[in-house]
């Protein structure tokens, strides 16, 4: 277990001692959305006083159907324009759902881009992020200018070279200190993480890359995309990533890929 996740697990162990001592006086029971959503139109997941985010839209929702304030924690946080086909968010409720009921009459309330994959029941020790094991995040990298895909990738025109982005991108396996691949906003105490694969596909359209970590830096795969895209356009060499990383700090030069190619696909518990 890596020291982020260890951390994380005692801060979980003592929010639960906490209201195993605290009074009850009223039953409470938690519940686990799996979400999908189109991000293009929204300032991020994270609700934000002033902008429209997928956790206000869905937090009023809720709220609204229930009828009664619902509050929501997210496993995972992804950013303005950033998509999702299965983010986990939970919530507590002083009364049993009727989840299949509730599923589709959500559906019907929600904005038409952001839908309730899943709803159910879940023990009151879990926590949707705490106890994630893994997460896969994919970025689409489209060779053409379509406007059918332009909220939805990264449309690089040059010729990239797949072979050498793979063999840039291994370096990146195991458990390594991120550092260099996380944005001036990030806030975690350690950028200590595992990543368990990286996979990068191409077809005659798009090339896809999926990393599988146990845990994302703020930025982390946006980063690691534009140095792969760099070396796969001949920018920089095969070396390039593997030096990135042993800098242990992001150099002032290093971009980020856009947001809109960006997709939350998989959290594993």
């Amino acid at each position: 277990m890596s020291i982020a996740k260890q951390r994380r697990q005692k801060d979980l162990e003592a929010k639960r001692a906490i209201r195993q001592h605290r009074p009850q006086t009223a039953a409470s029971y938690k519940y686990l959305l799996t979400l999908a959503y189109d991000g293009a139109n929204y300032g991020g997941y994270a609700k934000q006083k002033h902008k429209n985010t997928i956790q206000n839209v869905l937090e009023a929702t809720l709220s609204k159907y229930f009828g009664t304030d619902i509050k929501t924690t997210e496993a995972s946080r992804t950013d303005s324009k950033v998509h999702a086909l299965n983010q986990k968010v939970m919530f507590e409720i002083s009364q049993v759902v009727a989840v299949e009921k509730a599923r589709d009459q959500l559906n019907e309330l929600l904005a038409k881009d952001i839908i309730i994959m899943d709803l159910r029941p879940v023990a009151t020790e879990f926590h949707c992020r705490y106890d994630v094991k893994n997460k896969t995040y994919a970025y689409t990298i489209s060779k053409y200018l379509d406007p059918r895909v332009i909220n939805y990738a990264w449309v690089v025109k040059e010729a990239l070279n797949v072979d050498k982005m793979r063999l840039a991108g291994r370096c990146l396996v195991g458990q390594h200190d991120f550092r260099t691949f996380k944005s001036a906003k990030a806030t975690t105490d350690t950028s200590v993480r595992t990543v368990n694969s990286i996979e990068i596909e191409e077809d005659d359209a798009k090339v896809v890359i999926s990393i599988n970590a146990d845990g994302f830096l703020y930025n982390m795969v946006r980063l690691i995309v534009k140095a792969l895209v760099d070396v796969g356009t001949g920018r920089q060499d095969v070396n390039y990533v593997q030096q990135l990383l042993e800098r242990r700090a992001k150099p002032d030069n290093l971009e980020s890929a856009p947001a809109q190619g960006l997709c939350l696909i998989a959290i594993n518990y």
